[in-house]
């Protein structure tokens, strides 16, 4: 076997066009890159942690070194900021950024050490640490980081340094001239134009409640982001004997310089002793990467969080969705859980319930009550409701002579502990043959939907669907789903995704593929996913799916009303999309039921 020179990202300053070379994963072959990439003497690595005992073993080991820091990562926390707060506390603050962490820096110490013990390296080109700082403003950048070739680079570079696996030269590329403080790509991310009457009717909305503000008080529930439609979310306030409301959290703006001897100092006290090498990394670099508002920022987090209008002693707190990213929320709901306020969060959407890797997440485990879309699974704080986003739909809204619309995914960040860019090469390729096993009929009215996050990241899928097909129709990501769906016959799912809850709860003719069967999902949501397996619904391969949509595709709407279809729908619904018909009283119960 030859030695081969390694790469380990896109960014082709740390490339090598003169000798064999080994790319780390696909993640560094850019597609519009491919004419430089594709006659170089190079292999890619295999891929790290694929197949379900690999990836059980992973997030049992990821979890445990969790637990295990968790603890007296907080303690230094309360110790640097002279604070007491208990571990419950600093969950709710970052909870979610250091699993998440966990979880990358697992991934990436895994990819290289599997790499180096299989091949021969010549050498590596390294980013200068000293040039860079892998401490971002706040954990909104840090899962945009985690995808950034820049940043991984010299993340990368710097497990090297500190690791005792590598035994090759390491050279460091020139002056590269970026920020001390990386800004994260989710900058560039620029808000669908809104129709004027749209932006009349936010106007007004916004008018209204800052005259209400005057009416809100100190004990009043605080509900941000239910995922409720408005209306309903309107009746929930008036039913709790409150002024609705329509609360904003706003963005930070983080401009301190990240310390670099208070963080090196911090490492030092938090390093583990652990024999065990991807333990210690991991302890070591934790502190690094600990975005700025948490430590350098903190003061400045506080003062903005008690510049707040909100309630200053709410009976509850209820949110889906500012509990992950939001830095405001999240220090203003754990003061006031300290406090004595009680939080509830709602499911924020699928993987709650049914995924084998999320069980339980940060926001199961950090809320009083958390608000399922009907399931339950052995934590008190589960409490079975409906579909939040469908509350009060109760009509079906679809074209039987319609489109066929395909719902696809993105290739999200790169924050598992497994190669999600090579499963992703997969799902492109499985949703090519899914077109080209249609018949023509429903194939001339195909309309694909990408996701909307689509072109923040590096896999041109523009560029891909037209080089399969330059007349397939694309919808960008821009315009409403519900839209799309109104227009189309019958919605095809190419992934286990919110979208599949939501049509089926509303009873919108359903089909969905993926790959690896029920690799992805916990032992008692299989039986429920059998079930639509059973009535044909859920399909294994792009050609199974394909010949049902040709089957159906003349008479959908009488396919989808067969009873084994439509009990097969509602069996599963009860379990993962329930739909209700009284959701403000169901809420109500479980909001004010000790």
């Amino acid at each position: 076997m030859k030695k081969r020179y390694l790469i380990t990202t896109a960014d082709e300053r740390a490339w090598k066009f003169d000798q064999p070379v080994i790319f780390l994963g696909e993640w560094c072959r850019l597609y519009d890159r491919k004419h430089i990439w594709q006659d170089m003497d190079a292999i890619v690595a295999k891929p790290y942690g694929i197949g379900v005992n690999r990836k059980d073993f992973d997030n049992a080991e990821a979890r445990a070194i969790e637990n295990k820091l968790f603890p007296e990562f907080c303690r230094l926390l309360n110790k640097i900021h002279g604070m007491q707060h208990d571990e419950k506390f600093w969950r709710i603050v970052l909870g979610h950024w250091f699993r998440r962490s966990i979880e990358v820096l697992f991934n990436r110490i895994n990819t290289l050490e599997q790499c180096l013990q299989t091949f021969d390296i010549s050498g590596y080109t390294a980013y200068s640490s000293e040039e860079f700082s892998l401490a971002v403003p706040d954990s909104n950048s840090a899962v945009w980081a985690f995808n950034n070739e820049v940043w991984n680079w010299a993340l990368t570079s710097r497990i090297l340094c500190l690791s005792p696996i590598h035994n090759f030269p390491i050279v460091f590329a020139s002056k590269q001239g970026e920020e001390i403080i990386f800004k994260g790509v989710k900058s560039n991310y620029k808000e669908g134009k809104l129709p004027l009457s749209k932006k009349i009717i936010n106007f007004a909305r916004k008018q209204l409640f800052i005259i209400t503000r005057l009416l809100v008080k100190e004990t009043d529930a605080f509900v941000i982001n239910s995922y409720l439609p408005f209306k309903d979310e309107i009746k929930l306030e008036l039913a709790l004997g409150q002024c609705p409301q329509k609360w904003f959290s706003p963005r930070i703006n983080v401009v301190e310089p990240p310390n670099r001897l208070l963080r090196a100092k911090l490492t030092e006290l938090f390093a583990s002793q652990s024999k065990n090498n991807k333990e210690k990394l991991i302890s070591t670099l934790l502190f690094e990467l600990l975005p700025i508002c948490f430590l350098e920022g903190f003061p400045y987090l506080n003062q903005i969080v008690y510049q707040q209008p909100w309630p200053k002693s709410p009976k509850f707190i209820f949110t889906s969705n500012n509990f992950d990213t939001d830095e405001i929320f999240k220090l203003w709901t754990a003061m006031k859980v300290e406090s004595g306020s009680k939080y509830f969060v709602g499911q924020h959407g699928t993987c709650y319930g049914n995924s084998r890797y999320m069980n339980p997440s940060i926001d199961e485990i950090t809320s009083d009550k958390y608000i399922t879309w009907g399931w339950s699974d052995n934590l008190p704080q589960h409490n079975p409701a409906f579909v939040l986003k469908t509350a009060g739909r109760k009509v079906a809204v679809f074209n039987p002579f319609g489109d066929l619309l395909l719902i696809e995914t993105c290739l999200y960040n790169r924050i598992t502990t497994w190669d999600a860019s090579c499963e992703f090469v997969e799902y492109f390729n499985d949703q090519i043959k899914f077109i080209r096993s249609l018949a023509n009929k429903p194939r001339q009215l195909l309309n694909i939907r990408l996701h909307a996050e689509y072109r923040y990241l590096n896999w041109n899928e523009l560029s891909r669907w037209h080089d399969f097909d330059p007349t397939i129709k694309l919808d960008k990501g821009e315009s409403a789903i519900k839209n799309l769906i109104a227009d189309s016959r019958l919605v095809v799912h190419s992934y286990d995704s919110t979208g599949i809850l939501e049509t089926l709860s509303l009873n919108i003719p359903t089909l969905a593929f993926w790959q690896n069967g029920f690799e992805h999902l916990r032992e008692s949501a299989k039986p429920y996913y059998q079930i639509l397996v059973d009535a044909e619904i859920v399909h294994f391969s792009s050609e199974s799916v394909g010949k049902k949509v040709n089957e159906v595709w003349d008479d959908v709407d009488g396919w989808w009303r067969q009873p084994k279809v439509q009990v097969a729908r509602k069996q599963f619904c009860d379990r993962f999309a329930k739909n209700s018909d009284n959701p403000i009283h169901e809420l109500m119960q479980i909001f004010l039921t000790e």
